[in-house]
């Protein structure tokens, strides 16, 4: 349609100027991270969500961050929002360019959740927000969720992710769910409690492969 011709086309209009497309690479990023967070604050509640949570060492080295942070007694849900979009050969259908795009988008994010999720569990690790404060979460997570989400809609996206992502869960640290941010806006849109969210997330994700 014409709203999602006008979505796809601005981004190669802004490509074209070489001198600001940095700051058009960022500012993508910037708004999946942003938008992730108000949806999913529009169902757990502002005070449950949390932008750009930095996981520490004990000396204070970084070991890495969280975009979007849910955290709801036991259940934990980590966001990590990627601007990597397809490239048209891969959309075309070009294998090879296909996984390398995959592993520079999907793959890389759901790396660094899956690393984030194991350390969410260490009380070894200390959380701190953007603002530079501690988060005094309790830390014995029953279920962590790894939402990895992308700016751009491909109907491809989840068959992909069955077939490119290699994943490893463990009882507490879920199989990952691939979306897209305009599906995030879609299920927090019908799915407005938090409870019914995360039930569906747990469906979800145990069932994606065997659909």
């Amino acid at each position: 349609g014409v709203s999602e011709a006008l979505y796809e086309a601005t981004f190669y209009w802004m490509m074209v100027d070489k001198a600001y497309q940095g700051t058009a690479t960022n500012n993508r990023g910037h708004f999946a991270e942003a938008f992730a967070k108000e949806r999913l604050a529009s169902v757990f509640g502002a005070g449950n969500v949390f932008a750009n949570v930095h996981i520490l060492e004990s000396k204070g080295k970084e070991l890495s961050e969280i975009d979007v942070l849910v955290a709801l007694g036991n259940r934990a849900i980590i966001v990590q929002a990627k601007s990597k979009r397809l490239t048209i050969e891969a959309r075309k259908g070009n294998d090879k360019v296909l996984k390398n795009d995959f592993k520079k988008s999907v793959q890389e994010s759901y790396d660094q959740g899956r690393s984030c999720a194991a350390a969410l569990a260490d009380a070894a690790y200390k959380l701190v927000d953007a603002t530079g404060r501690e988060l005094n979460l309790a830390r014995d997570f029953k279920e962590v969720y790894i939402l990895c989400v992308v700016s751009d809609n491909y109907p491809a996206l989840s068959f992909q992710a069955r077939q490119f992502l290699k994943h490893q869960e463990t009882e507490v640290i879920k199989p990952p769910f691939v979306l897209d941010v305009f599906t995030l806006d879609a299920i927090a849109e019908m799915v407005q409690s938090p409870l019914r969210f995360l039930s569906y997330l747990n469906r979800r994700t145990e069932i994606d492969d065997k659909v």
